[in-house]
């Protein structure tokens, strides 16, 4: 498996354009205060230069290995070090995804480097990993 991901696609495009558009709504014709204005901007800013600097991450499984990148962070594993992939639900509906290794060691995969949570958990069952779902922790 070969999954790469950008953060300028189209779903980022049209989410901060609607966003934007939701800010000149409050800003001029519902005459919002400066300062709900000022915060509004100030959450969708991460977004803004994500797109603007074009971060890309990805994640790739072959026979031996699993190797991931998102920006400059890399990593990489041995499929013959892994004890099985750990994926936390968390209260946001977001999942957490952690390889524990046979020491126990464990290493937490950047959540933009995933694919979907489906198609990650048929491909490690490809693979002979074994998976664990913990719900809401």
């Amino acid at each position: 498996m070969d999954y790469k991901n950008s953060a300028r696609s189209f779903k980022s495009f049209i989410l901060l354009i609607c966003y934007f558009s939701l800010i000149l709504t409050l800003k001029y014709l519902i005459n919002a205060h400066n300062f709900v204005i000022i915060f509004l901007v100030l959450i969708v800013l991460p977004l803004a230069f994500d797109i603007g600097r074009n971060k890309k991450s990805g994640i790739k499984i072959s026979n031996k290995e699993i190797t991931w990148f998102s920006g400059k962070f890399k990593g990489q594993i041995y499929l013959s070090d892994i004890s099985s992939v750990e994926f936390k639900k968390r209260l946001d509906l977001s999942y957490r995804t952690r390889i524990v290794g046979r020491n126990n060691k464990k290493i937490v995969l950047p959540a933009e480097a995933l694919p979907r949570i489906n198609i990650f958990k048929e491909t490690l069952k490809l693979y002979g990993i074994k998976f664990v779902d913990k719900k809401f922790n």
